[in-house]
């Protein structure tokens, strides 16, 4: 049976701050910046175009928290304004049924400022490969983009990331073509969806329906950021 929510003097209000865009960005810049290093110096016997997906996230975690984090060469990220960068953390969903949640990659905001619940707050990530064996809808959707708008991750923010690792001639239109698509898009609550960033980045954003607890009310929307890293 779920326990509920330890909230007696804590303050926090929901949903979460928003996470600024120039943020969302410059956390997106470091995880090309990941990519191309481990593209152009991989380590031993890793072979990207044949690695599972876990493997390869695990890479470019490492480079990114071993590397970037500390020694700050993408300018504006560092440790004094981020905190650690982990993979799969064990987080609770919304209803706190399934306490044992592991979004692929979280980035520590370091925004004890505000009154948030800390250990819901950061950028939550997904990462999923696209291509041939892995469509954009039954895999890169329906297991990923979905849990982002049914509670699993990020219930407490308006804002999350979807990292797609692409193995074939993919393009965000075929994922603006599933978010387009009545039926498709009904189930993933989609409301709009356009790119940014010169079409480099493409956001979606959708409604979401679960309830928020200490009866605070439905839960807002949430704006869900696209990367696409080219295999």
């Amino acid at each position: 049976m779920a326990i509920g929510f330890f909230t007696h003097g804590i303050e926090f209000i929901l949903p979460h701050p928003q996470i600024p865009q120039r943020t969302i960005l410059l956390l997106c810049k470091v995880i090309r910046r990941a990519w191309q290093l481990l593209i152009e110096k991989p380590p031993a016997d890793f072979l990207l175009h044949s690695e599972d997906e876990d493997t390869i996230t695990q890479i470019l975690v490492e480079i990114i928290e071993n590397r970037l984090r500390k020694n700050g060469e993408v300018d504006g990220f560092d440790c004094a304004r981020f905190g650690k960068v982990v993979r799969e953390p064990k987080i609770t969903n919304v209803d706190k049924k399934h306490p044992d949640k592991m979004p692929d990659i979280f980035f520590d905001l370091k925004r004890d400022q505000y009154s948030i619940l800390s250990d819901q707050d950061g950028l939550f990530v997904e990462c999923k490969p696209v291509g041939s064996k892995r469509s954009i809808l039954s895999y890169y959707c329906n297991k990923g983009l979905i849990r982002f708008v049914v509670g699993d991750y990020a219930w407490a923010m308006q804002d999350a990331l979807m990292v797609g690792y692409i193995k074939d001639d993919y393009s965000f239109i075929k994922l603006a073509s599933v978010l387009d698509d009545d039926i498709k898009s009904a189930t993933l609550k989609t409301t709009n969806h356009f790119a940014i960033d010169e079409y480099a980045i493409y956001r979606s954003n959708h409604k979401r329906e679960f309830e928020w607890p200490e009866s605070l009310g439905q839960a807002c929307p949430i704006s869900v950021a696209h990367l696409w890293l080219p295999m």
